[in-house]
């Protein structure tokens, strides 16, 4: 099950909508508890100043003009940290003075300026009151949430990991915790879950990928994440719709992409950090580095790094810009690991989570992409998420968004024909906090209650789940082969990036991918194997590309027995005979543990 990402090698605007949210924008940041609960001193304010380089050295927020679809896109391509569109005007967050230059390089109308301070203040204060919450629900259950852990607090990335290590120990049958195939900057381990019935069997079942935290301060995200691998489990033994996904399916779960970033966030070290810890191309940082003052602005947006599309509109070469793409495709550990996973694993949906801005979002999200040859279904699929999640704008990035390059929808789809989505969540908050809000909340948004009454990420997920698992979003192989023996699929794939500029010239980097898993194949010697179409979306029409999985088995000295060539549709089924492989084992498949 290993997948090889080979260094790329050389060769040859769109409208954004305004956010239109059900919600209203919540603009305090406490209320007479918090504020009787916690004694902080806070710096005033600083008078606002329309003119950017006069504004605090600290983060500011700037009120800039921008009343067309023409202007919006100019201002997000400037590679600022566009944290908001009304209709005349945009919010842009102001992380220092190359910031702030930037914009007033552009000619832009400015009407305010605002200092930050006060907000992250309060927003300290909350981790406060809901730190002490979370400590006193240990002795005190009436204070648990209506959440599957009880929680009343944002995780930290060391309770996030022992909570996985701890439902590992506590479901040692169905929970199986990894370490992706490469470590983040820092040399911190990137831990997955997988979730079965039988999980340390490659069983052939379908599966299902969710992540959180590709930003790092989008901390709902690691939230909504380990709360459904727990949901799941604890509801496993009474709730038939999940113990039939359990049964016939794989739950994938990546609750920190981006551990670097959101341990700098988390920890208040640098709480509005976006991107992950690269502060010079090609080299590895140090911690005291990447938690400098003048690093802040540095970093590798990691929702712009994946290798299909890498590098085209929507993204920056930039190291300071907020949507900085990095040197070259896949050139972020963090983003090879995630490669290497989908690479080495059939996945047939995936959810990758975001907020805060109330969309459901699909690829195409370049205006370089052809629409998907398999729209209909896709579309489909869309559609039903985001009217869980409370009718929200749904479709192609560039139609209810932005535009957006190297973003994981377009590598999931381009690269191995996984159907993804990015919803933004938690919406309805102002300035700073809308990224990471109150932890109520996170409470509200999970199930659809509250503040977000029918708009439920914990339903969206079990559809996406649901969708996974359903023959007509994925291929099928039957067969026969020798029972217990491993059996092998593969295929050799390219993906393009868009036209870049590489010595004065546009040129396409393509990155050669291998794409392998593997099954294991039942004692009575028949297979059912839920794979994912040969046929391969094309990056430069409305098509599939007419390609071939090689199916195989290997003799006791590891080389390559029998091997069959199979092209399949995404809904079909298609049988091939493995019978001439080598014998498997003479114990039954478990015995041996």
């Amino acid at each position: 099950m290993k997948s090889i990402i080979p260094a790329a090698r050389h060769s040859r605007t769109a409208a954004i909508t305004s956010l239109s949210s059900r919600w209203p924008r919540r603009v305090g940041a406490l209320g007479m508890t918090v504020a009787m609960s916690v004694s902080l001193a806070t710096a005033a304010a600083a008078t606002p100043d329309p003119q950017p380089s006069a504004a605090v050295n600290g983060l500011a927020i700037a009120k800039v003009k921008a009343t067309t679809n023409a202007e919006r896109q100019k201002l997000m391509d400037l590679g600022l940290d566009v944290i908001d569109f009304t209709g005349t005007h945009a919010e842009v967050l102001l992380h220092g003075a190359a910031d702030r230059a930037q914009l007033a390089s552009g000619n832009w109308q400015v009407v305010e300026v605002s200092d930050a301070t006060d907000q992250l203040a309060d927003m300290t204060a909350e981790r406060v009151v809901e730190a002490q919450r979370e400590a006193a629900r240990q002795t005190n259950p009436t204070i648990a949430s209506g959440l599957p852990s009880g929680r009343v607090a944002y995780r930290t990335l060391d309770e996030a990991e022992r909570e996985m290590r701890e439902l590992e120990r506590r479901y040692p049958d169905k929970v199986k915790v990894f370490e992706l195939s490469r470590k983040s900057l820092l040399g911190r381990a990137i831990l997955g879950m997988e979730i079965s019935s039988d999980v340390q069997t490659d069983s052939g079942e379908p599966v299902f990928l969710t992540t959180g935290l590709h930003h790092a301060r989008e901390w709902p995200t690691l939230e909504f994440t380990m709360e459904f691998a727990r949901d799941v489990l604890q509801s496993y033994a009474t709730d038939s719709h999940i113990k039939k996904l359990v049964d016939s399916s794989r739950l994938i779960i990546v609750p920190a992409v981006n551990p670097d970033g959101y341990t700098m966030s988390r920890e208040l070290i640098n709480e509005m950090k976006r991107k992950n810890c690269r502060v010079a191309a090609g080299a590895a940082p140090t911690w005291e580095q990447c938690a400098a003052a003048d690093s802040r602005q540095l970093g590798v947006d990691l929702n712009r790094n994946y290798g299909a599309f890498w590098g085209g509109p929507g993204s920056s070469a930039s190291p300071t810009a907020e949507n900085h793409h990095g040197a070259g495709p896949y050139s972020e550990p963090e983003i090879a690991a995630m490669t290497d996973l989908l690479n080495s694993h059939q996945v047939v949906v995936a959810v990758n989570n975001h907020t805060p801005d109330a969309r459901l979002l699909r690829a195409p999200s370049s205006p370089l992409e052809p629409v998907p040859a398999e729209v209909a279904l896709y579309d489909g699929l869309a559609q039903q998420l985001g009217a869980a999640l409370g009718g929200w704008p749904t479709g192609p990035w560039p139609d209810v968004y932005y535009v957006a390059s190297g973003v994981a929808e377009q590598e999931g789809l381009y690269a191995n024909g996984t159907l993804g989505f990015t919803p933004e969540l938690t919406p309805g908050h102002s300035g700073l906090e809308r990224f990471h809000p109150q932890y109520q909340y996170v409470i509200d948004q999970y199930r659809g209650t509250g503040f977000y009454a029918g708009s439920s990420i914990r339903d969206a997920l079990l559809i996406a789940w649901d969708a996974a698992n359903d023959p007509r979003t994925h291929s099928i192989l039957t067969g026969s082969a020798p029972r217990g023996i491993e059996l092998t699929i593969s295929k050799d794939v390219s993906v393009d990036s868009s036209p870049v500029e590489r010595d004065g010239e546009m040129v396409v980097l393509p990155s050669d991918l291998h794409i392998e898993s593997t099954m294991r194949v039942p004692d009575n010697g028949r297979f059912e194997w839920h794979v994912l179409p040969s046929l391969r979306q094309s990056q430069q029409s409305s098509t599939l590309l007419q390609e071939s999985w090689v199916v195989s088995c290997r003799n006791p000295k590891g080389k390559i027995h029998h091997s069959v060539r199979v092209t399949i549709g995404r809904g079909e089924t298609k049988a091939i005979d493995m019978s001439g492989c080598p014998a498997g084992p003479k114990k039954p498949i478990g015995t041996e543990r």
